[in-house]
Protein backbone atom coordinates (compact mmCIF):
# COMPACT_ATOMS: atom_id res chain seq x y z
CA UNK A 1 0.00 0.00 0.00
CA UNK A 2 1.36 3.46 -0.86
CA UNK A 3 2.34 5.47 2.21
CA UNK A 4 2.64 9.15 3.02
CA UNK A 5 0.14 11.64 4.42
CA UNK A 6 -3.11 12.32 2.62
CA UNK A 7 -3.09 15.84 1.21
CA UNK A 8 -5.69 17.30 -1.12
CA UNK A 9 -7.68 20.42 -1.83
CA UNK A 10 -11.40 19.92 -2.26
CA UNK A 11 -13.94 22.71 -2.39
CA UNK A 12 -17.45 22.83 -3.81
CA UNK A 13 -18.82 26.37 -4.00
CA UNK A 14 -22.46 26.59 -2.91
CA UNK A 15 -24.50 29.79 -3.03
CA UNK A 16 -27.90 29.76 -1.33
CA UNK A 17 -31.10 31.79 -1.74
CA UNK A 18 -34.56 31.29 -0.29
CA UNK A 19 -37.59 32.25 -2.41
CA UNK A 20 -40.68 33.85 -0.89
CA UNK A 21 -42.68 30.62 -1.36
CA UNK A 22 -40.19 28.74 0.82
CA UNK A 23 -38.15 27.01 -1.89
CA UNK A 24 -34.43 26.79 -1.11
CA UNK A 25 -32.18 27.28 -4.14
CA UNK A 26 -28.52 26.20 -4.11
CA UNK A 27 -26.23 27.04 -7.03
CA UNK A 28 -22.79 25.48 -7.47
CA UNK A 29 -20.75 26.74 -10.44
CA UNK A 30 -18.67 23.88 -11.89
CA UNK A 31 -16.44 25.22 -14.65
CA UNK A 32 -14.86 23.25 -17.45
CA UNK A 33 -17.76 20.91 -18.25
CA UNK A 34 -20.53 22.39 -20.44
CA UNK A 35 -23.26 20.58 -18.52
CA UNK A 36 -25.74 21.48 -15.83
CA UNK A 37 -27.71 19.30 -13.42
CA UNK A 38 -31.06 20.48 -12.09
CA UNK A 39 -32.10 18.49 -9.02
CA UNK A 40 -35.21 18.99 -6.92
CA UNK A 41 -35.16 17.03 -3.68
CA UNK A 42 -38.36 16.82 -1.64
CA UNK A 43 -38.21 16.20 2.08
CA UNK A 44 -40.42 13.14 1.84
CA UNK A 45 -39.55 9.46 1.87
CA UNK A 46 -41.30 6.28 2.91
CA UNK A 47 -40.64 7.03 6.58
CA UNK A 48 -43.56 9.51 6.67
CA UNK A 49 -46.05 6.88 5.49
CA UNK A 50 -48.69 5.51 7.85
CA UNK A 51 -49.89 1.92 8.33
CA UNK A 52 -52.31 1.10 5.51
CA UNK A 53 -50.87 3.89 3.33
CA UNK A 54 -47.45 2.51 2.36
CA UNK A 55 -45.80 2.97 -1.03
CA UNK A 56 -46.97 6.54 -1.70
CA UNK A 57 -43.51 8.14 -1.73
CA UNK A 58 -42.28 5.72 -4.39
CA UNK A 59 -45.60 5.74 -6.28
CA UNK A 60 -45.16 9.49 -6.70
CA UNK A 61 -41.80 8.92 -8.32
CA UNK A 62 -43.87 7.34 -11.12
CA UNK A 63 -46.77 9.81 -11.10
CA UNK A 64 -44.44 12.81 -11.40
CA UNK A 65 -43.55 11.70 -14.95
CA UNK A 66 -47.19 11.32 -16.02
CA UNK A 67 -47.68 14.93 -17.04
CA UNK A 68 -48.38 18.36 -15.60
CA UNK A 69 -50.27 21.48 -16.63
CA UNK A 70 -48.00 22.30 -19.59
CA UNK A 71 -46.22 18.98 -20.12
CA UNK A 72 -48.15 16.06 -21.56
CA UNK A 73 -47.83 12.41 -20.58
CA UNK A 74 -44.47 11.08 -21.80
CA UNK A 75 -43.37 14.51 -22.94
CA UNK A 76 -40.92 14.99 -20.08
CA UNK A 77 -38.79 12.09 -21.36
CA UNK A 78 -39.01 13.28 -24.97
CA UNK A 79 -37.99 16.87 -24.20
CA UNK A 80 -34.97 15.86 -22.13
CA UNK A 81 -33.81 13.23 -24.63
CA UNK A 82 -34.25 15.66 -27.54
CA UNK A 83 -31.96 18.13 -25.75
CA UNK A 84 -29.29 15.42 -25.32
CA UNK A 85 -29.90 15.12 -21.61
CA UNK A 86 -30.56 12.40 -19.06
CA UNK A 87 -33.05 12.34 -16.20
CA UNK A 88 -34.55 10.18 -13.48
CA UNK A 89 -36.01 10.14 -10.00
CA UNK A 90 -35.16 8.16 -6.88
CA UNK A 91 -36.95 7.43 -3.61
CA UNK A 92 -35.49 6.36 -0.29
CA UNK A 93 -36.78 6.08 3.23
CA UNK A 94 -35.63 9.66 3.89
CA UNK A 95 -36.20 11.70 0.70
CA UNK A 96 -37.31 11.77 -2.95
CA UNK A 97 -35.48 13.55 -5.77
CA UNK A 98 -35.93 14.31 -9.47
CA UNK A 99 -33.14 15.46 -11.74
CA UNK A 100 -32.06 16.29 -15.28
CA UNK A 101 -28.49 16.63 -16.56
CA UNK A 102 -28.45 18.75 -19.70
CA UNK A 103 -26.15 20.78 -21.92
CA UNK A 104 -25.54 24.00 -19.98
CA UNK A 105 -27.47 26.10 -22.51
CA UNK A 106 -30.59 23.99 -21.75
CA UNK A 107 -30.81 25.03 -18.09
CA UNK A 108 -34.20 26.65 -18.72
CA UNK A 109 -35.64 23.33 -19.91
CA UNK A 110 -34.79 21.60 -16.64
CA UNK A 111 -36.15 24.50 -14.59
CA UNK A 112 -39.37 24.59 -16.66
CA UNK A 113 -40.01 20.85 -16.28
CA UNK A 114 -39.41 20.81 -12.53
CA UNK A 115 -41.34 24.00 -11.79
CA UNK A 116 -44.34 22.93 -13.87
CA UNK A 117 -44.84 19.67 -12.02
CA UNK A 118 -44.19 21.31 -8.65
CA UNK A 119 -46.85 23.92 -9.49
CA UNK A 120 -49.50 21.81 -11.18
CA UNK A 121 -49.07 18.06 -11.45
CA UNK A 122 -52.09 16.54 -13.22
CA UNK A 123 -53.42 13.59 -11.23
CA UNK A 124 -56.25 11.49 -12.65
CA UNK A 125 -57.76 8.13 -11.76
CA UNK A 126 -56.45 6.69 -15.03
CA UNK A 127 -52.87 7.77 -14.26
CA UNK A 128 -53.10 6.48 -10.69
CA UNK A 129 -54.44 3.10 -11.85
CA UNK A 130 -51.80 2.83 -14.56
CA UNK A 131 -48.84 3.65 -12.32
CA UNK A 132 -50.18 1.61 -9.41
CA UNK A 133 -50.05 -1.46 -11.66
CA UNK A 134 -46.57 -0.46 -12.88
CA UNK A 135 -45.33 -0.34 -9.28
CA UNK A 136 -46.95 -3.68 -8.45
CA UNK A 137 -45.20 -5.24 -11.44
CA UNK A 138 -41.91 -3.65 -10.38
CA UNK A 139 -42.36 -5.19 -6.92
CA UNK A 140 -43.02 -8.64 -8.41
CA UNK A 141 -39.94 -8.42 -10.64
CA UNK A 142 -37.44 -6.76 -8.29
CA UNK A 143 -38.48 -8.16 -4.90
CA UNK A 144 -41.12 -10.89 -4.73
CA UNK A 145 -39.57 -13.14 -7.38
CA UNK A 146 -35.90 -12.52 -6.66
CA UNK A 147 -33.82 -14.77 -4.38
CA UNK A 148 -33.16 -13.20 -0.97
CA UNK A 149 -34.87 -9.89 -1.83
CA UNK A 150 -37.99 -10.43 0.37
CA UNK A 151 -35.74 -11.31 3.30
CA UNK A 152 -34.43 -7.72 3.38
CA UNK A 153 -37.99 -6.58 4.18
CA UNK A 154 -38.09 -9.12 7.01
CA UNK A 155 -34.71 -7.92 8.30
CA UNK A 156 -35.84 -4.28 8.42
CA UNK A 157 -39.15 -5.17 10.06
CA UNK A 158 -37.28 -7.16 12.70
CA UNK A 159 -34.67 -4.47 13.40
CA UNK A 160 -36.99 -1.50 13.84
CA UNK A 161 -39.89 -0.84 16.21
CA UNK A 162 -41.25 2.41 14.75
CA UNK A 163 -43.31 1.97 11.59
CA UNK A 164 -41.25 4.61 9.78
CA UNK A 165 -38.34 2.29 8.91
CA UNK A 166 -40.13 -0.97 9.58
CA UNK A 167 -41.90 -1.09 6.21
CA UNK A 168 -40.43 -1.18 2.72
CA UNK A 169 -40.08 1.81 0.39
CA UNK A 170 -42.06 0.13 -2.37
CA UNK A 171 -45.00 -0.56 -0.05
CA UNK A 172 -47.38 -3.49 0.23
CA UNK A 173 -49.58 -4.83 -2.56
CA UNK A 174 -52.68 -4.32 -0.40
CA UNK A 175 -51.84 -0.70 0.38
CA UNK A 176 -51.04 0.06 -3.26
CA UNK A 177 -54.32 -1.52 -4.29
CA UNK A 178 -56.26 0.56 -1.76
CA UNK A 179 -54.63 3.90 -2.68
CA UNK A 180 -57.29 6.41 -3.75
CA UNK A 181 -57.06 9.50 -5.92
CA UNK A 182 -57.88 11.64 -2.87
CA UNK A 183 -54.97 10.01 -1.02
CA UNK A 184 -52.64 10.86 -3.90
CA UNK A 185 -53.82 14.47 -4.15
CA UNK A 186 -53.47 14.91 -0.38
CA UNK A 187 -49.94 13.49 -0.47
CA UNK A 188 -48.97 15.87 -3.30
CA UNK A 189 -50.45 18.93 -1.59
CA UNK A 190 -48.72 18.07 1.67
CA UNK A 191 -45.23 17.07 0.58
CA UNK A 192 -44.67 18.54 -2.90
CA UNK A 193 -44.81 22.13 -1.70
CA UNK A 194 -41.91 24.49 -2.50
CA UNK A 195 -41.26 24.97 1.21
CA UNK A 196 -40.60 21.23 1.50
CA UNK A 197 -38.07 21.15 -1.36
CA UNK A 198 -34.58 22.19 -2.36
CA UNK A 199 -33.57 23.08 -5.92
CA UNK A 200 -29.89 22.46 -6.67
CA UNK A 201 -28.28 23.76 -9.86
CA UNK A 202 -24.73 22.51 -10.46
CA UNK A 203 -22.71 23.04 -13.59
CA UNK A 204 -21.38 25.58 -16.01
CA UNK A 205 -23.47 28.50 -14.75
CA UNK A 206 -22.93 31.94 -13.22
CA UNK A 207 -24.60 32.00 -9.79
CA UNK A 208 -26.34 35.34 -10.32
CA UNK A 209 -27.75 34.23 -13.67
CA UNK A 210 -28.79 30.83 -12.29
CA UNK A 211 -30.66 32.47 -9.41
CA UNK A 212 -32.35 34.89 -11.83
CA UNK A 213 -33.57 31.99 -13.94
CA UNK A 214 -34.66 29.96 -10.91
CA UNK A 215 -36.76 32.89 -9.70
CA UNK A 216 -38.29 33.29 -13.17
CA UNK A 217 -39.57 29.70 -13.15
CA UNK A 218 -40.29 29.05 -9.46
CA UNK A 219 -41.32 32.39 -7.92
CA UNK A 220 -44.96 31.94 -8.95
CA UNK A 221 -45.28 28.40 -7.57
CA UNK A 222 -47.79 28.96 -4.76
CA UNK A 223 -46.60 28.40 -1.21
CA UNK A 224 -48.45 25.49 0.35
CA UNK A 225 -47.10 25.43 3.85
CA UNK A 226 -44.57 22.97 5.19
CA UNK A 227 -45.28 19.60 6.80
CA UNK A 228 -44.61 19.34 10.51
CA UNK A 229 -41.06 18.18 11.32
CA UNK A 230 -40.79 14.40 11.34
CA UNK A 231 -38.49 12.40 13.60
CA UNK A 232 -38.10 8.65 13.96
CA UNK A 233 -38.20 7.66 17.61
CA UNK A 234 -37.08 4.14 18.50
CA UNK A 235 -37.30 2.70 22.03
CA UNK A 236 -34.03 1.68 23.70
CA UNK A 237 -32.99 -1.83 22.60
CA UNK A 238 -33.30 -4.53 25.22
CA UNK A 239 -32.57 -7.92 23.63
CA UNK A 240 -31.39 -9.67 20.50
CA UNK A 241 -34.11 -10.56 17.95
CA UNK A 242 -34.29 -13.56 15.62
CA UNK A 243 -36.35 -14.70 12.66
CA UNK A 244 -36.22 -17.21 9.82
CA UNK A 245 -37.28 -16.87 6.20
CA UNK A 246 -38.10 -19.71 3.84
CA UNK A 247 -37.12 -18.57 0.35
CA UNK A 248 -38.54 -20.43 -2.67
CA UNK A 249 -36.07 -18.72 -5.03
CA UNK A 250 -32.88 -19.28 -3.00
CA UNK A 251 -30.54 -22.16 -3.86
CA UNK A 252 -28.37 -21.89 -0.74
CA UNK A 253 -28.85 -20.39 2.76
CA UNK A 254 -28.02 -16.81 3.64
CA UNK A 255 -27.76 -14.66 6.73
CA UNK A 256 -28.75 -11.11 7.67
CA UNK A 257 -27.00 -9.85 10.80
CA UNK A 258 -27.95 -6.25 11.59
CA UNK A 259 -27.18 -3.84 14.41
CA UNK A 260 -29.39 -0.80 15.01
CA UNK A 261 -26.94 2.07 15.47
CA UNK A 262 -26.80 5.86 15.61
CA UNK A 263 -28.47 8.38 13.28
CA UNK A 264 -26.54 10.32 10.67
CA UNK A 265 -25.58 13.31 12.88
CA UNK A 266 -24.19 11.22 15.72
CA UNK A 267 -20.37 11.51 15.90
CA UNK A 268 -20.01 7.74 16.39
CA UNK A 269 -21.33 7.19 12.87
CA UNK A 270 -18.02 8.45 11.45
CA UNK A 271 -16.15 5.84 13.50
CA UNK A 272 -18.61 3.13 12.46
CA UNK A 273 -17.94 4.00 8.81
CA UNK A 274 -14.33 2.92 9.47
CA UNK A 275 -15.54 -0.34 11.01
CA UNK A 276 -17.67 -0.92 7.91
CA UNK A 277 -14.65 -0.57 5.62
CA UNK A 278 -12.23 -2.50 7.85
CA UNK A 279 -14.58 -5.48 7.88
CA UNK A 280 -16.03 -5.11 4.40
CA UNK A 281 -15.27 -2.57 1.64
CA UNK A 282 -15.14 -5.23 -1.05
CA UNK A 283 -12.24 -7.61 -1.37
CA UNK A 284 -9.89 -5.63 0.89
CA UNK A 285 -11.98 -6.06 4.05
CA UNK A 286 -10.68 -8.48 6.66
CA UNK A 287 -14.00 -10.32 7.01
CA UNK A 288 -14.49 -10.70 3.24
CA UNK A 289 -10.97 -12.10 2.87
CA UNK A 290 -11.56 -14.67 5.57
CA UNK A 291 -15.12 -15.79 4.81
CA UNK A 292 -15.12 -15.61 1.03
CA UNK A 293 -11.50 -16.04 -0.04
CA UNK A 294 -9.49 -17.93 2.59
CA UNK A 295 -12.00 -20.14 4.44
CA UNK A 296 -14.47 -20.37 1.54
CA UNK A 297 -17.54 -20.31 3.80
CA UNK A 298 -19.51 -17.71 1.86
CA UNK A 299 -20.17 -17.08 -1.81
CA UNK A 300 -20.53 -13.39 -1.12
CA UNK A 301 -20.48 -10.96 1.79
CA UNK A 302 -21.72 -7.39 2.03
CA UNK A 303 -20.94 -5.12 4.97
CA UNK A 304 -22.81 -1.83 4.79
CA UNK A 305 -23.48 1.08 7.10
CA UNK A 306 -27.04 1.93 6.01
CA UNK A 307 -27.06 5.57 7.10
CA UNK A 308 -30.48 7.04 7.87
CA UNK A 309 -31.78 10.26 9.36
CA UNK A 310 -33.22 8.24 12.20
CA UNK A 311 -31.42 5.19 13.63
CA UNK A 312 -29.13 3.63 11.01
CA UNK A 313 -28.37 -0.06 10.42
CA UNK A 314 -24.94 -1.68 10.38
CA UNK A 315 -25.64 -4.57 8.02
CA UNK A 316 -23.95 -7.88 7.28
CA UNK A 317 -25.47 -10.00 4.51
CA UNK A 318 -23.75 -13.24 3.53
CA UNK A 319 -24.75 -15.95 1.06
CA UNK A 320 -23.41 -19.31 2.22
CA UNK A 321 -21.48 -21.80 0.19
CA UNK A 322 -23.37 -25.09 -0.26
CA UNK A 323 -23.27 -27.08 2.97
CA UNK A 324 -22.57 -24.09 5.21
CA UNK A 325 -25.33 -23.20 7.68
CA UNK A 326 -26.30 -19.59 8.50
CA UNK A 327 -25.33 -20.30 12.12
CA UNK A 328 -21.71 -20.88 11.05
CA UNK A 329 -21.63 -17.58 9.18
CA UNK A 330 -23.10 -15.79 12.19
CA UNK A 331 -20.45 -17.21 14.51
CA UNK A 332 -17.65 -16.21 12.16
CA UNK A 333 -18.96 -12.65 11.68
CA UNK A 334 -19.45 -12.14 15.41
CA UNK A 335 -15.92 -13.40 16.07
CA UNK A 336 -14.48 -10.70 13.80
CA UNK A 337 -16.72 -8.04 15.35
CA UNK A 338 -15.49 -9.09 18.81
CA UNK A 339 -11.88 -8.94 17.59
CA UNK A 340 -12.39 -5.42 16.25
CA UNK A 341 -14.07 -4.36 19.50
CA UNK A 342 -11.12 -5.68 21.53
CA UNK A 343 -8.17 -4.63 19.39
CA UNK A 344 -9.44 -1.88 17.10
CA UNK A 345 -8.18 -1.46 13.53
CA UNK A 346 -4.50 -1.58 12.67
CA UNK A 347 -2.61 1.56 11.51
CA UNK A 348 -2.47 0.04 8.03
CA UNK A 349 -6.24 -0.44 7.98
CA UNK A 350 -6.83 3.12 9.20
CA UNK A 351 -4.67 4.48 6.40
CA UNK A 352 -6.52 2.37 3.84
CA UNK A 353 -9.91 3.57 5.06
CA UNK A 354 -8.84 7.23 4.99
CA UNK A 355 -7.75 6.79 1.39
CA UNK A 356 -11.07 5.12 0.51
CA UNK A 357 -12.98 8.02 2.12
CA UNK A 358 -10.80 10.59 0.36
CA UNK A 359 -11.27 8.90 -3.01
CA UNK A 360 -15.03 8.82 -2.47
CA UNK A 361 -15.10 12.52 -1.61
CA UNK A 362 -13.10 13.39 -4.71
CA UNK A 363 -15.45 11.31 -6.87
CA UNK A 364 -18.35 13.32 -5.43
CA UNK A 365 -16.94 16.41 -7.14
CA UNK A 366 -16.33 14.88 -10.55
CA UNK A 367 -19.79 15.25 -12.10
CA UNK A 368 -22.43 17.93 -11.92
CA UNK A 369 -24.95 15.29 -10.89
CA UNK A 370 -22.84 14.08 -7.95
CA UNK A 371 -22.32 17.67 -6.75
CA UNK A 372 -26.05 18.43 -6.99
CA UNK A 373 -26.90 15.28 -5.04
CA UNK A 374 -24.33 16.02 -2.31
CA UNK A 375 -25.52 19.60 -1.77
CA UNK A 376 -29.19 18.55 -1.89
CA UNK A 377 -28.69 15.87 0.72
CA UNK A 378 -26.98 18.19 3.20
CA UNK A 379 -29.39 21.02 2.43
CA UNK A 380 -32.53 18.93 2.98
CA UNK A 381 -31.30 16.76 5.83
CA UNK A 382 -29.24 19.27 7.78
CA UNK A 383 -30.32 22.70 6.50
CA UNK A 384 -26.77 23.56 5.38
CA UNK A 385 -25.44 22.35 2.01
CA UNK A 386 -21.91 23.35 3.01
CA UNK A 387 -21.85 21.03 6.04
CA UNK A 388 -20.32 18.23 3.97
CA UNK A 389 -16.88 19.91 4.16
CA UNK A 390 -16.84 19.93 7.97
CA UNK A 391 -18.06 16.32 8.02
CA UNK A 392 -15.23 15.31 5.69
CA UNK A 393 -12.62 16.93 7.96
CA UNK A 394 -14.14 15.22 10.99
CA UNK A 395 -14.35 11.78 9.44
CA UNK A 396 -10.72 11.99 8.32
CA UNK A 397 -9.68 12.86 11.90
CA UNK A 398 -11.14 9.66 13.38
CA UNK A 399 -8.54 7.61 15.28
CA UNK A 400 -8.31 3.87 15.80
CA UNK A 401 -9.46 4.07 19.43
CA UNK A 402 -12.63 5.90 18.29
CA UNK A 403 -13.42 2.99 15.99
CA UNK A 404 -12.79 0.43 18.74
CA UNK A 405 -14.95 2.37 21.23
CA UNK A 406 -17.80 2.80 18.73
CA UNK A 407 -17.81 -0.91 17.92
CA UNK A 408 -17.91 -1.70 21.65
CA UNK A 409 -20.79 0.74 22.13
CA UNK A 410 -23.02 -0.09 19.15
CA UNK A 411 -22.29 -3.57 17.77
CA UNK A 412 -23.66 -5.34 20.85
CA UNK A 413 -26.13 -8.18 21.35
CA UNK A 414 -29.03 -6.00 22.51
CA UNK A 415 -28.89 -4.08 19.25
CA UNK A 416 -28.57 -7.18 17.10
CA UNK A 417 -31.20 -8.78 14.88
CA UNK A 418 -30.56 -11.98 12.95
CA UNK A 419 -32.51 -13.41 10.02
CA UNK A 420 -31.56 -16.86 8.72
CA UNK A 421 -32.66 -17.47 5.13
CA UNK A 422 -33.13 -21.08 4.07
CA UNK A 423 -34.13 -22.54 0.70
CA UNK A 424 -37.80 -23.45 0.83
CA UNK A 425 -37.25 -27.17 0.33
CA UNK A 426 -34.82 -27.30 3.30
CA UNK A 427 -36.94 -25.21 5.67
Amino acid sequence: MPGGPISFELEIPAHVEHLANGLTVVVSPQRGIPLVTVDVTYDVGSRVELPGKTGFAHLFEHLMFEGSENVGKGEHFRLVASAGGTMNGTTSEDRTNYYETLPAECLDLGLFLESDRMRALVLTQEKLDNQREAVKEEKRLRIDNQPYAPSFETADALAYDAFAYKHSVIGSMDDLGAASLDDARRFYETYYAPGNALLAIAGDVEPAEAFRRARAFFDDVPARGKPAPFAVVEPPPTAERRAEVSDAHAAVPALHLNFKVADRRHPDLFALSYAEKVLGAGESGRLWRRLVKDDELALSLTVALDERRGPSLFRFFAIARPGVAPERLEAEILADVARLAAEGPTPREMERVRRVITAGAIRATQTTQAVAFLLSEYGVYDGDPNLWRRDLDEVLSVEAEHVRDAVQRWLVAARRSVVAVRPAEAA
